[in-house]
């Protein structure tokens, strides 16, 4: 029976507070993540024990975990303290580095006021340190890439292969939902770990490989492929030239197509 005291939100309440969506909580409760209360009436209940269990879950999302990690690390007998340490270090080092570069600005703007110039030593440090790199989000990166695409092929059949793929994409993600956007994530964070690895011809690297496959087997490759990776090719080119930073990282990406070549060559992958 719910206690007199005990403060209860719902699902929508619940979701609105925490800064997600209803779908999310339900894939952390079919993770066994959180285990909402029930009331009598079957509903789904959240008070302080479940509202600080998904502020851990969301805390070492944004750290860049994946489910089946957090669920690793937070177990049953979790403590909240150790997760806001972990967020607590993770904000410091953030802060510590906006820190330095407003000292280093300051300084080099009482340099200036004193009349005396910046050193090229001077000028190099400032660049590199106190430049934040600005994310491109994924509408302004898949937007320049259609232009590339465009560029390079005046009779837009490629357009096209690209307009195909994108609606494939789209597909599978109202299929799925939330809980696609969700296990994608997880799956780029165990590719990044891969990549760390760095070994191409791991098992656990091929086993994603074939993963990523199935996830995808509804997405048709068109004959302009190679147009189409060449775009993108010159698209990550740009950010870099611009040393903006990638809601995505190329990396990443570069040591998968890596482990699908070999793959391909030894007959472990089709196409």
């Amino acid at each position: 029976m719910i206690g007199d005291k005990e403060q209860w939100l719902g699902p929508g309440e619940t979701a609105r507070r925490l800064g997600v969506t209803t779908k999310a909580l339900r894939v952390y409760e079919r993770e066994g993540l959180v285990k909402p209360h029930r009331a009598k009436s079957k509903w789904r209940l959240y008070g302080s024990a479940q509202i600080a269990r998904l502020h851990q879950i969301i805390v070492l999302r944004d750290l860049g975990l994946s489910l089946k990690a957090i669920k690793r690390l937070i177990g049953s007998q979790s403590r909240l303290q150790d997760v806001l340490r972990l967020q607590r270090e993770s904000l410091l080092a953030q802060q510590g580095k906006i820190s330095r570069a407003i000292d280093r600005i300051e300084a080099a703007q009482r340099q200036l006021d004193e009349g005396r110039d910046l050193s090229l030593d001077d000028l190099a440090i400032l660049a590199k340190e106190t430049v934040l790199q600005q994310v491109t989000d994924n509408n302004k990166f898949a937007a320049r890439l259609e232009a590339l695409i465009a560029e390079q092929d005046p009779t837009g059949q490629a357009s096209r292969a690209f307009e195909t793929i994108k609606e494939d994409v789209a597909a599978i993600r109202a299929k799925r939902g939330d809980a696609h956007t969700t296990d994608l994530k997880a799956m780029m964070a165990e590719a990044a770990r891969l990549k760390e690895a760095g070994d191409i011809n791991s098992e656990a690297a091929k086993e994603w490989v074939w993963r990523m496959q199935s996830r995808t087997a509804g997405i048709r490759r068109p004959a302009e492929k190679d147009l189409i990776l060449d775009a993108y090719a010159k698209a990550i080119a740009e950010a870099r030239t611009k040393s903006e930073a990638l809601a995505f990282d190329p990396a990443v990406i570069e040591f998968i197509g890596k482990v699908k070549r070999g793959m391909r060559e030894r007959g472990e992958l089709e196409g």
